[in-house]
């Protein structure tokens, strides 16, 4: 399941980046010759670990999906209008949050 277009496969690789600014002499900002370096913090890799982890999850609770099945098979499976009516309101509301 993608939230984003962040892939699960994604790898981290340090990005070089050409410095934009140049002084009035025309030449780079940086007194170091060559591109700048991006480091990625802990906090991100962190992250990133985390997503790999949900994103490895299954879209669906296999369980839960054939325990209702069984259930509705068997007629007992009884559920209210009203609590449908929360669910998809509550859900609603949930996408609106942002």
């Amino acid at each position: 399941m993608s939230i984003d277009s962040i892939s699960k496969d994604a790898k981290i690789v340090p990005l070089p980046m050409a410095s934009a600014r140049k002084q009035t002499n025309g030449g780079p900002v940086n007194p170091r010759k060559g591109d700048d370096d991006v480091r990625i913090s802990e906090a991100s890799h962190e992250f990133l670990r985390i997503r790999r982890l949900v994103d490895a999850l299954p879209d669906v609770r296999l369980d839960r999906v054939n325990h209702l099945a069984k259930a509705i098979d068997q007629g007992t499976y009884n559920i209210s209008g009203e609590r449908i009516a929360e669910a998809i309101i509550d859900k609603h509301l949930i996408d609106f949050k942002g």
